[in-house]
């Protein structure tokens, strides 16, 4: 028997895997959405040129790459400066401010890289690729010396693009060959391929809408549809690493008509990559990523036909990028696509649609 969409049985502490505490009343949130009253307006903002172009961008990156490794601060900038050449063949170079990121990846004991923030200087970027950015994120290889762990990068940055083939309310990334140089000469010169995040404020800036920051809301409160997509995406692509009430690996986006839809991001945990280093929260009974679990919410969208079609109506589409894309490892490749296969046979299958999401859905709490 199914669970309805509108029953609630689980205590609100056992929605987010790792995330304690209930849901609670945000009244900031209120605060917020009298703020951005002005600012919610679907202007004709001309798009920055960055995340605008698919095409594999070069810099060099020279900064204290050694003590970044080493010491992994998210307080402490150092100074760098990122150099590429345009499209007219002048080569530029902008000063910039480097720090480390992250949670599990700037762990020294998880990962021998950092991954890196970019704090650009807003008043000398006009004119340049980086036109319109401030600070940006960095998705770098969680080890610089193993082709594996670039792999990795690769078919994290795919999902990206996946998950904009299907939606708007999607982060942007732009892939990037990069040249490390240490300034102080302690970590040896190497290329390798990382991938820009757009920030939030772009995000909000292109539909119109605004990024709000609450630490968590109920998760009733978020469109059905969109919310079910993000759940089913999830599924589709073997990732248990996010929570839609207490914003893990997600974030708010408030809609210029006011509706609430949760941006997904983070996806190396995902099935789909495979990472060595990934592993699932013991409390889901899953032994690898590669097994899938539905963690959506229980909502009436779940069983609506739109919401299969429209990773059906993009099947095609997420075929010609992986089988576009060169960089990709021919096994890795084949292995991707035929997961995303098992996903849509999954779609198209009555019974096995309702016995691993339907029947599987988390009951919405009160």
């Amino acid at each position: 028997m199914r669970p309805s969409a509108t029953r609630s049985i689980i205590p609100l502490t056992a929605l987010a895997v790792g995330l304690g505490g209930p849901i609670a009343s945000t009244p900031s949130l209120r605060a917020q959405e009298a703020e951005s009253a002005d600012s919610v307006t679907a202007s004709a903002i001309l798009p920055l040129p960055l995340f605008e172009d698919d095409a594999v961008l070069k810099v060099t990156l020279r900064t204290e790459i050694d003590r970044l490794r080493k010491e992994r601060s998210t307080e402490e900038e150092v100074d760098g400066e990122i150099t590429y050449t345009d499209q007219d063949g002048n080569i530029v170079t902008l000063p910039i401010k480097v720090r480390a990121r992250g949670n599990f990846r700037r762990d020294a004991a998880n990962c021998n890289f950092p991954p890196l923030r970019l704090n650009l200087p807003t008043g000398r970027v006009e004119g340049t690729v980086f036109h319109g950015q401030d600070k940006l994120k960095l998705v770098t290889p969680c080890n610089d010396r193993r082709g594996t762990y670039q792999e990795y990068v690769l078919q994290e940055y795919l999902l990206y693009r996946t998950l904009a083939i299907m939606t708007p309310y999607s982060y942007r990334v732009r892939l990037l060959e990069i040249t490390y140089e240490d300034t102080a000469e302690e970590y040896d010169t190497r290329t390798l391929h990382a991938f820009l995040i757009e920030s939030g404020d772009e995000l909000a800036r292109r539909t119109g809408g605004r990024m709000m920051e609450i630490p968590q809301l109920h998760p009733a409160l978020t469109d059905d549809g969109e919310s079910t997509f993000v759940a089913l995406f999830a599924y589709m692509i073997g990732n248990t690493d996010w929570s839609p009430a207490f914003f893990h690996n997600v974030d708010l986006l408030q809609l210029p008509e006011g509706r609430y839809v949760t941006v997904p991001y983070d996806f190396d945990f995902a099935g789909a990559v495979n990472a060595r280093y990934a592993s699932p929260d013991p409390s889901l009974g899953i032994r690898s990523v590669r097994e899938r679990v539905f963690r959506g919410f229980c909502r009436a969208t779940l069983e609506e036909p739109a919401s299969k079609a429209r990773f059906l109506e993009a099947r095609d589409s997420v075929r010609g990028l992986y089988d576009g894309f060169p960089l990709l490892d021919e096994g890795d490749r084949k292995r991707t696509l035929d997961y995303f296969e098992d996903f849509y046979q999954t779609l198209g299958d009555a019974r096995r649609y309702d016995s691993r999401i339907v029947e599987r859905c988390r009951r919405m709490p009160d």
